[in-house]
Order: structure tokens, then C-alpha cells, then sequence
């Protein structure tokens, strides 16, 4: 064994020594301080009389009347009776018990009947008052002092009709009537499974028993209120964490013991709810006894969920399910005849649970002790009361549940608050560690973007300088090339800026120009710089600033960068209607308004967009790109001047913005313009002008590989095109999903598609999903371009139909080698399939030759004019069949109706007018078709359809417009194929010839559906197949 299992196997013997020890000492110390009994030499009944000879009550405390009593089955005696000369009793019943424990005449009570319990007293101090505290019986009783009836509960009978049961403690004050006197207890019970006087009574000064009564009732309250707010806390704890269910079973256990409570012992309930049934009454007192074991092992089962067991659980489960419906549906004589086996199951639940925090203690589990003390304490408890209950166990101590149940409660807080505690310094201590990386983040933010600065000004000089001519003359593609860096150049340099606000601003490090300044021209320059960068011409700018508006106390630059994000973020979300600026004084402020007629924004979505790196549109598809962080650094620029900013939003209706900055007062015709502004142009070209989109009618190249390049970026299309026109490959370049679809539809002859993922209204999954509806993952790979590389955005693509995926950035070389791979790829399909093509036509059958030659030589002496144009028609035939050179996957349809012509010819020559052909040709109809598509079905329906009729019949070749596109039918009225040979037709092997097999699985691979067969023995058959709008 190794040395590590030695010490761990050590390690649990320990734990099981100290499990063991911490358990017999509960045990010792619970049974040697509770089975104590009670002092026999004092006052008790015995043998049916109680002598109070020497019984002080001041000093010697009230008396619990314990001990043998006179018990009469099936008699109610009066005083009289039992004063004329007191009967013989049926026997001596010990008191508390159950009558249904002894046997007379050698006959077991029953639990269900009537008696009364008499015992004498003698030797009474005479004159002072006496009270007794009087619990409640089995079910109903009269308890008299001599002839006085002085308490009762219910109603006592004989029958269950003239009976009725109730629970209700009592005390009751009463004088001797001498020295000696008679305790008469009627006892009735017509509906409890027990029967008898349960418990004793007590007999001492009234003082003494209301300060019992009290006490008792004082303890139930002080648990019951204990309980029910140990309830509420742990239930607040746990809907502030669901996900950890113990401390809602925590919660049932303490409703569980608080509704035992106020039905047992003193019966609270009565001052809670005083018309409560009696039947309401012992189904909760039962229902408590089995649900609290239950909750138990659930609450100990979350706490410690590897050393549970679900299945077990599912049992106890069922069990409480089953109990409820038998408290609910049987009747109480019933289930309470169960007690001893409902007891029996509570502690079989309670052993598994110690099972279960036992195995939690030997594997080292946290508070895996405390919980076990806890439970070991309170099973104890729990044991000792239902043996003192059922009256197995006489002491003084009285029941012990509320004791182990404190104890339970005072350990499962102290586990609970400590769990809080570590989740609390948890919490915190990633609190602090994210703080730290925040941090860091921030930094690293800060030193990167000024550290890209240098190269980005390198990059902006070089480039304005080339557009300018400092290296020569250029041509247009590279001024438009060289203008696409500039235009990505100053937009990565606003990010930049963008990021290095926003860490000053964190930091409180962004320092502020404050001066008075006129807005107006502001707000004038940026509504030019944006009319100018306004190529689509369906939005307006439009600014309405009065005259004379006064100065304002701002920083100009920032002013600008405000007014710059907010035009701009109305730009990017308005494609129609108009932008409107406007001004307006209010009180010490001046408000600066800017709406417009876009998308809008969603109410829940409106305190969202101020926050840092927030967007409104988070999904693939969303139309517009950015960071977040433009409208974050307006509104905190806007408030480090002074002002406040808001906004109005409705989805569909638009948006309108609201800043305010302070007035710089009594400076009206003092306050300074502001700095002569650049020029709209130049200031167009520092936004970071949007750069025109890459034409999608780039010339069509003679290159043997054509790409379809679908980007949304026009910069990084006219990069990935010039990538792939250097690799030799025609490209064609569309900036949206929609685009690429219409330009497939219209162009099949592409042999590859780069697409990319993140586009607007269309992602490339998308794209990708629709486009594989048509054309499989030979007919037209698709290369997948995207910035997230996860995995399961790669899972994501290729089970939307992709052949590859790249990551952005790549290397110009990578994107071509997967370029080639995929062109090659298909390259090789088309080959192949050219090939098979080519196989079928010069699978021309030798005896279709032969009968052919044999009919123009029979011809040539009787008719040799038609031999002649037989001739002709078969070179034609001949011609079109081995037209290798011009083989093509699709033809147009006057193609090859016109290679059916000449075959349709050539067998008339053969059958004369037996053979019939018809054509029914919509002649609007201009589509291409596979190859070899209707010949060999005309060639099928001639062969096998009409020449095992000797060639007679008709063949019809129609072609129509239909809903899915253009259908293509051959029929024929000849034999027809028997029903058992139709499944075979299109499921024979290779090597068949110009068949129906070959054609219907050249159909499936070009057109996504194969041929339909329809045939009736002796009416003929019927093939047909659809062209779909997509090839046509």
C-alpha cells in the first residue's frame, strides 16, 4: 500500500474513534440525566389511594398525581356509587398510560371505549386551596372531586353518537371538601387508536400551578416565536441565494417544529385559531412527526450532495407523499393505530441521514461534525420523547425535543453564518482581484493606445504624403487603395483617442480647457463636416440655431468631440428622414438638442447606453459597428463641464439627445468666438471618413477559378480581393448576405465563397444555411472568415454548411492556400462529374448503331432521298453525342431538345408510323438543363415502354412552368413496369447504360431532387423531374 493511503486510512480511524466517543457521551449523558426516576417514597397513588400525610405544598412544590389508580372498564360511577360502597376496580391502571396496554380477564383493552379512573385521597390539608393542572385525555373526560364536576373536555359517552372528542389543557382551582376525598375521572374514546389518561395530573397551590401553566405555555411561545423567525430569516437567505436549497429545507423544518408546537402539549393553537377542528388538530400533530425526518435528510442531503444518495431520497419522498394521503383519506382511528410504525420510519430517515454525515465526517468534509452533532442530539431527543410518550420511560425531566431542536437550530446557524462569511470574504476577495485587473486593464489600455499612436501617425504621414505625390504619379486603384489605409488609419486613431479618454476619465486624469465660447459656429462646422460625408442622400442635416445664443462656459475641443458622437451616432442609426441640431436658453443653461428620425432605442435599453463599452445591438447581425464607449465619454465630458445629458427614445420613432452647459454670465459681448475651425474636408478626413464601398461589378476575369468575396467592411473586401486577384483568381466582391444570394442566383459558375460571419440583417451562418438548401458542400465550398475564433463558433459554422474556417487576422498566404485547397476540391468534382458525363454519352449501344445502319441501307434502294436525310440526321446525332470539347455541366434546353429531335428521327426511320412522338413545349420557357437529361428518358420510354409492342405508341415530351419551376416530363402509353419492379428502377447498380439510374443520380447532385416514376401495368409510364428557379 502506498504511503499516502496508509496515512489517510489512519486519518479516518481517527475520525471514526472521535465519532464514536462524541456519540456514546450524547447517548451516556442524555439517558443517565433523563431516565432518572422519579422518587417513589414521595406522595403517588397507590393501589387506588394518594395519602398527603406530610406533603407541605409551600414548601414541597406541587405533586404530578403518577402512580395506580382505581380503572372500571365500561362504567361512568358516580360519587354515590363509589361513596355507597366502593366497587371492585376491573384493575389498577397506571397513570400516564393506555388502557389499551392492559388486559382483564386475560383480554386486551381495546383503544377504542369508555371508563373512569378513581383514586382516594386521604390526610388533605384541610381549608387551603388547591388547583390542578389538567391535560388533555383520550379523547373526551369529566374529572370531578367528589360529586363536583370541576373540568371537562368534549362530551363523554358511551357510543361514538352521543360523544364527541377535543383537546383543551386546563386549570382548576378548587377547596377541599375535608380530609379525604374522591378524584373521578370519565374517560371516553370512540375515535383514537389509545384510549386512557395519557398523562398525570398535577395537584398543588393555585400559585404553583398558573406559574407551571404559565411557564409551559411561556416555553411554547418563546419556541414558537423562535422558530417562526429562524423561518424568515433562513427564507429570506435563501430567495437571495435559490440555488442553495438547504436553507429552504432548514425553513421546512423549523414550520414543521413550530406547527408541532402549538398542536401538542399546551395546544397553542386554540388561542391562534379557536374554532380548530379536533380532527385539524391530530392530522398536524402526525404530519409534523413524519415531515420533519424528511426535511432533515433533504436539508443534510443538499449540504453534503456526494455522500447522498438521489434514489433514497426518491423513497422518502415517496413515503411523505403516501403519509399525506393517508392522513388526508383515512380515518384518525386508523393512522394513529400507525404510530409505532410512523416512529419506526422517522428513525430509519434519521439513521440514513447520520449514515449519510457520518461518511461526510470520514472524507473530511467542512462542517460536517457540527451538522452531526447537531442531528445526533436531536435524533437522541427525538427517541427518548416518543419512549416517554408511549410511556416506556418514566422521569422528571419531561420531553427533550425542544432541547435537541435548539441545538440543531444553534449549530446549523453556526454553519450556515460561517458558509455566508467565507461566501462574503469569497466575494470579496475576487472583488479586489478583479479591482486589481480592472486596474491593469486600464493600464495596459492606456500604454497600448499611446504607444500606437507613433506608428499611426507614421502610417497617416506616409500615406498623405504618397496621395500627394511625393513618390510619383498614381493610378486609381492605388489612390483608392492608399485612401482605404488613410480612412482605417484615422478611424483606429478615434478609438484610440476614444480608449485614452476613457482611462483619463477613470482616473480622473482629463484636464479641461474652460473658457467662455460661442457654440454656434461649432455646431455649424460639425453640420457641414456632416453634410459632407452625407453620400446617400436620403437623410437631411439640418441645424436651426438662433441668432445671438449666449456664451457658454466649455472646453471648445471637447464641445466638439460631444457634438461629433452624438451627429455621429444618429448618422449610423438614421437611413431616412432627417438630423436635426438645435439651441435653446433655459433659466443658467443652455440646452443643445440633436433628434433624428432612426431606429430609436428600446425603453429597457436606455440607461444601459451610457454605460462604458454598452451597445444596443450585441448580435451577430447587428448593422453597426463601435466599441461603446461614444456615447459613455459624452455623457461624463458633458458633466465634468457642468451640464447633464438625457434622452427620448422611441423604437421606430427615433431618438432625440438633450445636453445642457452652463452660461458664461455677463459675458455676452465679451466672451471670445470660438478657434477658427478647420475646414469641413479636413475635419471629415480626422473623423475618419466612411470609405466607399467595393463595387460589386468588378470586371469578370478570364481566370479558370472565380471567387465570390462577401464582406460587410468595405476595407477588408478590397483586401481580401486584392489577396485573391494576386493569387490569380477572378473575383467578384459584395458587401451583404441578401447580395450574395441574388448574385448566385443569377451566376452559378462560381467555384468558391469566402464569407464573412459578423454582416448586418444576414449573418454568414445564415447565408451559409440557405445557400446549402441549394447547392451542396462539392457543388460550391464555403470558406468562413470571422474575428471570433472559439469553438463554438467554428462548431456553429461548419454545421451551418462550411468547408473551412480562417480567423482574422490571417496571412495573406493562409487565405490562399485554403483558397486553392477548396478550389481544388471542386475542380476535382467537376471533373469527376464531366467525366461521368462523358462516359454516358459514348455509352452509345452497338446494336442501337447496327439497327440504325441496317435501316439507311434498307432505305438506300427503296427510298434513297430519306436514306439520305437518315444520313444526316445520324452524323448530327453522332456529332452532339462526342461533342467532347464542349461538355458542360448545364446546357441550354434548345440543345438538347434538338439532340432528342435527332434521335426521335432516327427510331421513326426504324418503326415507321407505329411510333408517335409529341412534343408540348412552352416555347417562353429559356432555362439551361443538365446534360443528357431528357435523351435517355425518350431513349427509356422508346425501348422499354413501346418495343415490347412492337414500337407502337406515342411518346410525349413536355416541358412546363410550374410553382417549384420548370417541370420536365416524358410519358409513354406502353406496357408499363409492374408495381414490385418500380423500386428497383433507380436503385440498380452501375454499368446499366443511358438509364434512368444514371440520370436520376446525375439530377440529384445538379438540381438537389432526382426523376419521379409514375407507371400503371398495361397504361403506360410517366418520369418526370423539376428544373428549380435557382439553376433556371
Amino acid at each position: 500500500m502506498r504511503e499516502v493511503d496508509r496515512v489517510e486510512d489512519r486519518i479516518n480511524k481517527k475520525r471514526m474513534l472521535m465519532l464514536s466517543g462524541v456519540m456514546i457521551s450524547i447517548i451516556a449523558a442524555i439517558f443517565i440525566f433523563s431516565l432518572s426516576k422519579p422518587d417513589t417514597n414521595r406522595n403517588h397513588p397507590e393501589n387506588g389511594i394518594l395519602d398527603l400525610q406530610g406533603w407541605e405544598p409551600e414548601q414541597d412544590g406541587a405533586l404530578s398525581l403518577r402512580g395506580q389508580w382505581d380503572f372500571y372498564w365500561k362504567r361512568f360511577l358516580s360519587y354515590q356509587e363509589i361513596a355507597s360502597g366502593r366497587p371492585e376496580p376491573d384493575l389498577a391502571a397506571a397513570v400516564p398510560g393506555e388502557w389499551n396496554k392492559s388486559k382483564i380477564d386475560g383480554q386486551k383493552l381495546p383503544g377504542i371505549g369508555y371508563g373512569t379512573y378513581v383514586v382516594k385521597v386521604v390526610n388533605a390539608p384541610e381549608g387551603k386551596p388547591l388547583a390542578m393542572r389538567v391535560p388533555p385525555y383520550s379523547t373526551a373526560y369529566e374529572l370531578y372531586i367528589n360529586d363536583r364536576l370541576l373540568s371537562s373536555n368534549g362530551k363523554v359517552g358511551t357510543s361514538k353518537e352521543n360523544y364527541a372528542p377535543e383537546y383543551r389543557p386546563q386549570v382548576v382551582e378548587f377547596t377541599p371538601p375535608g380530609t379525604s376525598f374522591e378524584i373521578i375521572v370519565h374517560i371516553a374514546n370512540f375515535i383514537y387508536s389509545r384510549g386512557g389518561m395519557w398523562y398525570a395530573l398535577s395537584l398543588g397551590t393555585p400559585e404553583q400551578i398558573h406559574s407551571m401553566d404559565r411557564t409551559i405555555v411561556n416555553k411554547d411561545l418563546f419556541l414558537f416565536g423562535a422558530l417562526s423567525v429562524m423561518a424568515l430569516y433562513y427564507l429570506s437567505i435563501f430567495l437571495l441565494r435559490r440555488e442553495d436549497k438547504s436553507s429552504l429545507y432548514f425553513v421546512f423544518m423549523c414550520v414543521i417544529f413550530a406547527s408541532r408546537i402549538v398542536v401538542y402539549g399546551d395546544y397553542l393553537i386554540y388561542k391562534l385559531i379557536p374554532f380548530i377542528s379536533y380532527h385539524a388538530i391530530v392530522t398536524i400533530e402526525y404530519m409534523t412527526v413524519c415531515y420533519f425526518p424528511v426535511s432533515a435528510a433533504f436539508m443534510i442531503g443538499t449540504l453534503f450532495p456526494e455522500e447522498n444518495s438521489r434514489r433514497v431520497l426518491k423513497v422518502v419522498f415517496a413515503y411523505a407523499a403516501a403519509m399525506t394521503l393517508l392522513f388526508l383519506l383515512t380515518p384518525i382511528s386508523f393512522y394513529t393505530g400507525l404510530v409505532y410504525y410512523i416512529q419506526i420510519a422517522a428513525i430509519l430517515i434519521g439513521m440514513y441521514s447520520i449514515v449519510t454525515l457520518c461518511m461526510a465526517f470520514l472524507k473530511g468534509k467542512k462542517d460536517s461534525i457540527t451538522v452531526l452533532l447537531g442531528a445526533l442530539a436531536l435524533i437522541i431527543c427525538a427517541v427518548y420523547d416518543m419512549l416517554y410518550q408511549d410511556n416506556i420511560i418514566v422521569s422528571n425531566v419531561g420531553e427533550l425535543v425542544p432541547l435537541g431542536l435548539f441545538i440543531l437550530l444553534f449549530l446549523q446557524s453556526f454553519v450556515l453564518s460561517r458558509r455566508f462569511a467565507e461566501a462574503f470574504k469569497d466575494v470579496r476577495a475576487l472583488s479586489q482581484k478583479l479591482l486589481k485587473l480592472d486596474k491593469i486593464k486600464d493600464e495596459f489600455l492606456a500604454n497600448t493606445s499611446h504607444e500606437l499612436r507613433t506608428p499611426l501617425n507614421g502610417i497617416l504621414g506616409i500615406t498623405e504624403a504618397m496621395l500627394k505625390g511625393s513618390d510619383g504619379q498614381l493610378d486609381e486603384r492605388q489612390k483608392q487603395s492608399l485612401s482605404m489605409i488613410a480612412g482605417s488609419s484615422r478611424r483606429l486613431a478615434n478609438l484610440v483617442n476614444d480608449i485614452l479618454d476613457y482611462s483619463k476619465m477613470k482616473n480622473g486624469d482629463i484636464l479641461l480647457n474652460i473658457r467662455p465660447i460661442q457654440i454656434e459656429g461649432l455646431i455649424h462646422t460639425v453640420v457641414n463636416v456632416f453634410k459632407q460625408l452625407n453620400r446617400s442622400k436620403e437623410y437631411e442635416i439640418i441645424a436651426e440655431i438662433p441668432e445671438g445664443l449666449p456664451p457658454v462656459l466649455a472646453d471648445e475641443n471637447r464641445v466638439v468631440q460631444i457634438l461629433y458622437n452624438l451627429v455621429g451616432n444618429a448618422v449610423k442609426f438614421t437611413a431616412r428622414g432627417y438630423i436635426r441640431l438645435s439651441a435653446i436658453k433655459r433659466e443658467k443653461m443652455l440646452e443643445i438638442r440633436v433628434s433624428d428620425t432612426g431606429e430609436g432605442i428600446r425603453s429597457d435599453r436606455l440607461e444601459d447606453i451610457f454605460k462604458s463599452f454598452e451597445q444596443v445591438d450585441t448580435s451577430l447581425t447587428r448593422r453597426h459597428g463601435g466599441t461603446g464607449l461614444g456615447l459613455s465619454i459624452t455623457k461624463q465630458l458633458v458633466e465634468l463641464q457642468g451640464g447633464s445629458i438625457r434622452v427620448e427614445s422611441h423604437p421606430g420613432e427615433g431618438s432625440r439627445f438633450y445636453f445642457t452647459l452652463p452660461l458664461a454670465d455677463g459675458l455676452q459681448k465679451g466672451a471670445e468666438p470660438a478657434a477658427e475651425a478647420k475646414g469641413p474636408g479636413r475635419m471629415a478626413q480626422e473623423l475618419g471618413a466612411p470609405l466607399e464601398e467595393v463595387s460589386a461589378s468588378i470586371e469578370r476575369l478570364e481566370e479558370s477559378t472565380r471567387v465570390l468575396l462577401v464582406d460587410d467592411d468595405p476595407v477588408n473586401l478590397q483586401a481580401a480581393a486584392a489577396i485573391l486577384r494576386l493569387g490569380g483568381h477572378g473575383v467578384i466582391a459584395v458587401s451583404s448576405g441578401k447580395a450574395a444570394l441574388a448574385e448566385l442566383d443569377r451566376h452559378k459558375d462560381y467555384s468558391l465563397m469566402v464569407l464573412d460571419v459578423m454582416m448586418p440583417e444576414m449573418s454568414g451562418y445564415e447565408v451559409c444555411r440557405r445557400l446549402r438548401e441549394s447547392r451542396s458542400i462539392f457543388e460550391l465550398p464555403v470558406l468562413m472568415l470571422t474575428a471570433k475564433a472559439t469553438t463554438e463558433d467554428i462548431v456553429m459554422g461548419f454545421e451551418a454548411g462550411a468547408n473551412d474556417y480562417l480567423p482574422k487576422p490571417f496571412e495573406p498566404e493562409e487565405l490562399l492556400a485554403r483558397v486553392r485547397t477548396l478550389t481544388e476540391l471542386k475542380a476535382s468534382v467537376d471533373k469527376a462529374m464531366a467525366a461521368e458525363v462523358a462516359f454516358m454519352q459514348a455509352q452509345i449501344k452497338p446494336h442501337f448503331l447496327f439497327n440504325t445502319l441496317n435501316a439507311i441501307s434498307a432505305l438506300c434502294d427503296s427510298d434513297p432521298g430519306r436514306a439520305q436525310r437518315l444520313i444526316d440526321v445520324f452524323s448530327t446525332y453522332l456529332r452532339e453525342s462526342f461533342d467532347f470539347k464542349s461538355l458542360e455541366m448545364y446546357v441550354p434546353i434548345e440543345r438538347e431538345m434538338s439532340l432528342v429531335s435527332s434521335y426521335v428521327e432516327i427510331e421513326r426511320a426504324r418503326f415507321g408510323d407505329k411510333l408517335r412522338v409529341e412534343f408540348d413545349m412552352d416555347h417562353t420557357v429559356k432555362i439551361r438543363i443538365p446534360l443528357l437529361s431528357i435523351q435517355p428518358l425518350v431513349e427509356n420510354a422508346i425501348s422499354h415502354g413501346l418495343r415490347k409492342k412492337g414500337g407502337k405508341g406515342t411518346v410525349t415530351i413536355s416541358v412546363k412552368k410550374v410553382t417549384e419551376g420548370v417541370r420536365v416530363t416524358v410519358e409513354d402509353d406502353g406496357k408499363g413496369i409492374p408495381e414490385d419492379k418500380l423500386a428497383e428502377l433507380l436503385t440498380g447498380p452501375a454499368g446499366q447504360g443511358i438509364g434512368l439510374w444514371n440520370t436520376d443520380r446525375r439530377l440529384k447532385k445538379l438540381l438537389g431532387k432526382g426523376l419521379t416514376i409514375e407507371s400503371v401495368p398495361g397504361k403506360g409510364t410517366r418520369v418526370a423531374y423539376i428544373v428549380p428557379p435557382e439553376v433556371i
